[in-house]
């Protein structure tokens, strides 16, 4: 890890469940890829499940080096993708019946956006519009023709979960208690893009460079908050394909980093 981890000043218990939480995760996905096989079950949901908790993992463990490395204020945008992937795996298993469509509108809707784009040669478009037809052929055929209205006849929208969730705020107030709005808020793209944002995971943010720099605090925000998303997004597959099969060894986790204070 870069410099060997002679940054990384975070409480000890804080490191080790953050590595027993990429387990979990690690787990969790393993048992995604036996119980989906190639795609039998949910082509779409399940798909879009493996990539969610690929980018999820590898973000993960990117906070903990970049923490190592003395850069804790640069997860700042680190956390807020991971954020943006629990809310993505959220509204993909919020209603069973739903969940191949909006796996579908995961992992196709850039092929609508580009379908669209003139910078794209008309023999290229063409290519596209066959790719999404390929996707179609494969939906149950309950939301086939849903599908196909998003792909062809909709208009394009700042989400791909639109229009059901307008804005990612709108899928955390529906989908998540109050204690994970709160931690939304905290690590919101406004938040982290603005002066104060990019504060808020320095050690003594009063004093400006860019040196790398250690700080307890700021290592406890952003380790709790992987932690947490981590933690959340493995729950959300793992009651949608096993039911829960590993829900004591969550709330056990969860009960760890809530009483290190940093969730």
């Amino acid at each position: 890890m870069g410099n060997g981890m002679m940054y990384l000043v975070a409480d000890p218990n804080l490191v080790a469940l953050h590595k027993a939480t990429d387990d979990f995760g690690l787990r969790v996905a393993e048992v995604l890829v036996r119980e989906n096989g190639p795609g039998e079950r949910y082509p779409y949901a399940g798909g879009a499940f493996n990539s969610i908790a690929a980018d999820q993992l590898a973000l993960h463990r990117s906070v903990i080096s970049l923490c190592s490395d003395g850069w804790t204020f640069a997860t700042a945008p680190l956390l807020r993708t991971m954020h943006d992937l629990l809310i993505s795996a959220a509204i993909i298993a919020e209603v069973e019946p739903e969940a191949e469509y909006r796996g579908f509108k995961y992992t196709h809707t850039f092929l609508k956006d580009n379908l669209s784009n003139m910078a794209f040669a008309p023999e290229q478009r063409t290519r596209i519009r066959e790719q999404i037809e390929e996707g179609l052929n494969d939906l149950p055929a309950s939301v086939k023709d849903k599908a196909r209205a998003f792909m062809f006849k909709e208009r394009h929208y700042g989400y791909w979960h639109c229009p059901e969730f307008k804005r990612p705020a709108d899928a955390v107030d529906r989908l998540f208690a109050p204690a994970a709005q709160v931690v939304y808020r905290l690590f919101s793209g406004g938040t982290h893009g603005g002066y104060l944002g990019l504060r808020l995971l320095k050690a003594d943010p009063d004093n400006i460079h860019p040196k790398q720099r250690a700080g307890a605090q700021s290592q406890k925000l952003a380790l709790g908050g992987a932690t947490r998303f981590t933690l959340d997004t493995f729950h959300v597959i793992d009651r949608f394909i096993t039911s829960g099969r590993n829900e004591n060894e969550y709330n056990q986790l969860l009960g760890r980093l809530m009483s290190l204070g940093a969730a």
